[in-house]
């Protein structure tokens, strides 16, 4: 279940006065848990913090500046700018202004079923019953 919907749950059941221990044993939640739910003010959500036009060019200078480090751009943007958003909205309007490259895949392999093998690459020899195995018998 998501969030949303653990705490839709837990109001539609405290509606219906159903205990808090039942409602914890139900859902599967601590009673920490459904009271913190209960206590929240109802209807009250943080809105996504929207990138304007401003902060746009703002953002793609301090990402120019900090070499693409995130922490380091919060900190230009604080000192600055004044401006504090959290980790995860900076990084999402970096992703969201294709600020940064996605990474590359290193290569694509294709293999039958059972053809996957480990290779050993250390310099260790491997010895059986006093014998050294050729490295391509090695496991």
């Amino acid at each position: 279940m998501t969030p949303i919907d653990i705490r839709a749950s837990v109001l539609t059941l405290h509606q219906q006065s159903t205990g808090l221990r039942e409602i914890s044993r139900v859902l599967h939640l601590s009673r920490n848990t459904v009271r913190g739910i209960l206590r929240e003010p109802q209807g009250v959500q943080t809105p996504a913090h929207p990138v304007n036009e401003v902060t746009q060019q703002q953002l793609t200078e301090v990402y120019a500046r900090a070499k693409g480090n995130a922490v380091r751009m919060a900190q230009i943007l604080a000192d600055e700018y004044k401006l504090h958003p959290p980790y995860s909205t900076l990084t999402r309007w970096v992703r969201q202004a294709e600020l940064r490259q996605p990474p590359k895949r290193s290569g694509e392999y294709h293999f039958e079923p059972g053809q996957e093998m480990q290779h050993d690459t250390s310099p260790h020899k491997m010895e059986v019953a006093g014998r050294a195995l050729p490295p391509s018998v090695q496991v």
